[in-house]
Parts: structure tokens; C-alpha cells; sequence
């Protein structure tokens, strides 16, 4: 057993405490889960590699879970999507793939959800890469394949931390307005064996949308700056420095510790413009169209950050897809000119400041992939001694270069 079946089985005790038990399609294993006449799934691709988990009996709900949970951005992901759709529609794909996943007949997360929902739903799993914050996200459909929603449960502390603070986020932005953003509804909250559950709209994106241009970009992310009051203060004396501070000095005596304090204490006391920020505005967060923007995953929003993270966020993702270092090299400057765009500098951020807001965004995510201890989980991004702290020392001169020649 891996640790990839291992995680299984203990997700699966956490959606079915009725009891879960992984293994091959043989005999053996179909008989002892013939007893408890419980429901099977299949995981995709394997159980030593999970990524999503499937409904064996049930082709619509199956399909429509590859391809809701499909990014579709390569050729490649694109192929592999057709070609597994296409198993489940046709019924062969329980032919093809091996392992299952079997669980009891007691009460389930379907029950659960069905019941705070008041309708009959069947369920497909998203699992994801190995990530500190990884939790399964669930596709609700009904029986004949239509999306109803999405639910999030949380397995761990962390977890449960961000599907609280998704759920507080979009109470919020319920009572917001969003000119050219649409955010999903909160459908329900509450609690499934011990941990937090929510349960938001589907929002309508697909074929019709696709990651945003640059343009779509930053107008999204303006957005967002002017959820909270945008204010403009000296770094010296903002609240955001000493919250960032004190997260710091929470790292205790991790070797990172000293250098980010450091960095963040010899940065140039410009005046910036805060504001809200999204927190993970990625190419998985998002999706576009000529008019509007569609954003989901609203577990990191925050109310006071410098104005560009998202963008700086956003465009470290992008720059990272075919490899750390050289992604990184491409960013220091693609994030320095998104920065500078005329569409930022509405929000009040001056071009002096530019090289600060980098450095104080990197310092930023150091802290947070610290704290949740993203590098154990063999995040190369989250590496944070190998690529950001050489990246943020050439930024710190950087930054005192361009407040130096201030106009």
C-alpha cells in the first residue's frame, strides 16, 4: 500500500463511515462487498494514482464527472478526456479499469447531501495531486447526469480551516457587487462525520469559455482589489507589514524564517494601494469569456493585500507549467510588465512600487507554503529555498533601484 491507497482509505472512511475497503476487481474483494450491499466506485486512473472517483453503475454521472473535472488546456488532456468519456458512456470503462473501491450500505455522503439538498443525487470525486490542502471535492448530479453543484469536505485541520473560510467568503461576496465577475452561491453548510461541508452553485462554464486574455485578466483581478475599500498607506505603516510580520515570526525557528524578515524589513517604504485579493487566482480558478469572468475557489480570499497579487499570482502559475527555474526567470519580468499595465494603475499602484509588490507577494506565499507545509507534499513551487529566496534577494535591489528613482 502506497501512500496514494493509503490516503484513499482514509478519505474513504471519512465519506463513508459505514466503512470503505479498496482492492482489485476479483472475486475475493466482490464477494466480501456483495455482503454489505454497498455502492462502488471505480478511481481514475488507478488506486495507486487517484485522480478522480467514479460511480461504477452509473455511465452519466461517470462521463459527466470526466469531463467537469477535466482541464482541457493540452491536446493531451483533451485526448484523454475523450477517450475515458467515451469508456463510460459505452460501458466498457469497468471492463478496463481494475481497481475499486467498494463501501458499505449504511449512511453516506450521498445521503447526506441528498437530504440538505432534498433531492436524489449520485456523486463523482475529484482528488487531485498529492497537496497539504488537498480535500475531495464532489460533483452533485442527478441521477441522469445534470450538474447541480459542488460540495467540499474538509479531512484534516487545514482543510477545515479553508472550507470554513470559503464559506464566510462567499457569504461575503453575496452581498457584493461584481460588475464583469461571477462568483458561485453558497447552497448549503454544515457538517458531515466531525468535518466541514459546503455545498455552492455550478457555475456556467464550458465550451463557451476559456482562460482569460490579459486584458480579462486585470480587469478581473481590478475587481476584486475594490471588494474591500482600496486604501493607500506607506508599507512602514499598513496593517498588511504587520500582519505579514507576525505570520512570519509564527515560523518560529524554520532556517526561512530570518531571511524573509529580513527581506521584508529592508524593502523600500513606498506607498502603496491595498485591497482584497482572491488568494489563488490560477488557470484552475478561472474562467472567461469577452464580457465576464467566471471565479471560483474562494478559500483564500483576503480584504487587505497589496494591489497586483492576483495578477502576480495568476501569472506564477502560468509561467511555472514547464518548469520551476526558467518559469521563474520568465515571471521577473512578465510580472513586472503585468504590473505596469495602465488597467493596475487605476487601482493607484505607481511604477516605483512595482519591484516592492513583487517581493512582498513572494514573501507572502514563502509564509504560506510554510505554514502549511505545502514543500512535504513535493510541490516543486513550493520549494521555497531552492527558486524564492534567490528570487526575492535580486527584487529586494530591484525595488530599492526603482523607489531611489521615484519621480
Amino acid at each position: 500500500m502506497n501512500s496514494e491507497t493509503t490516503y484513499l482509505t482514509d478519505l474513504a472512511a471519512v465519506l463513508w463511515p459505514c466503512g470503505g475497503l479498496l482492492g482489485p476487481d476479483d472475486g475475493t474483494v466482490r464477494r466480501m462487498a456483495h455482503r454489505n450491499r454497498g455502492n462502488q466506485y471505480l478511481p481514475v486512473p488507478n488506486a495507486h494514482n487517484p485522480r478522480v472517483i467514479l460511480p461504477a453503475h452509473n455511465r452519466s454521472a461517470a462521463a459527466r464527472g470526466i469531463t467537469s473535472f477535466s482541464q482541457g488546456h493540452s491536446l493531451r488532456e483533451r485526448l484523454r478526456t475523450l477517450l475515458l468519456t467515451s469508456a463510460f458512456a459505452t460501458g466498457i470503462a469497468p471492463l478496463l479499469l481494475r481497481d475499486r473501491l467498494y463501501v458499505g450500505a449504511g449512511p453516506g455522503i450521498e445521503h447526506a447531501l441528498s437530504a440538505a439538498l432534498d433531492r436524489d443525487l449520485a456523486i463523482a470525486i475529484h482528488v487531485g495531486p498529492p497537496r497539504a490542502n488537498r480535500k475531495p471535492v464532489l460533483l452533485l448530479l442527478t441521477p441522469g447526469g445534470r450538474t447541480i453543484g459542488y460540495a467540499k469536505v474538509a479531512i484534516n485541520d487545514l482543510t477545515s480551516r479553508l472550507v470554513r473560510a470559503e464559506t464566510r467568503a462567499l457569504r461575503h461576496l453575496a452581498e457584493s457587487r461584481l460588475r464583469d465577475v461571477t462568483v458561485p452561491r453558497l447552497l448549503y453548510d454544515g457538517e458531515w462525520n466531525g468535518h466541514p461541508l459546503l455545498v455552492q452553485e455550478a457555475l456556467p462554464v464550458g465550451d463557451q469559455t476559456d482562460r482569460p486574455t490579459r486584458h480579462q485578466l486585470l480587469r478581473c483581478v481590478t475587481q476584486i482589489v475594490g471588494l474591500a475599500r482600496v486604501r493607500e498607506r506607506r508599507l512602514s505603516a499598513s496593517p498588511y507589514r504587520r500582519s505579514l510580520d507576525e505570520r512570519i515570526a509564527k515560523l518560529g525557528a524554520r532556517p526561512e524564517a530570518a531571511p524573509l524578515r529580513a527581506a521584508l524589513h529592508r524593502l523600500p517604504d513606498v506607498s502603496l494601494p491595498f485591497g482584497a485579493w482572491h488568494g489563488d487566482l490560477t488557470r484552475w480558478n478561472i474562467a472567461s469569456t469577452a464580457r465576464r469572468a467566471f471565479v471560483w475557489d474562494w478559500e483564500r480570499l483576503a480584504m487587505d493585500a497589496p494591489a497586483g497579487f492576483d495578477a502576480l499570482h495568476y501569472d506564477l502559475n502560468e509561467s511555472v507549467q514547464a518548469g520551476v527555474h526558467p518559469g521563474v526567470h520568465r515571471w521577473l519580468d512578465t510580472g513586472s510588465r503585468l504590473l505596469r499595465d495602465p488597467l493596475l494603475a487605476e487601482s493607484g499602484l505607481r511604477e516605483h512600487a512595482v519591484s516592492t509588490v513583487m517581493a512582498l507577494y513572494l514573501i507572502d506565499l514563502a509564509t504560506r507554503y510554510l505554514h502549511d507545509r505545502q514543500s512535504e507534499s513535493g510541490n516543486d513551487l513550493a520549494a521555497v529555498d531552492d527558486w524564492l529566496l534567490p528570487a526575492l534577494e535580486g527584487l529586494q535591489d530591484r525595488a530599492a533601484h526603482e523607489a531611489a528613482h521615484a519621480v
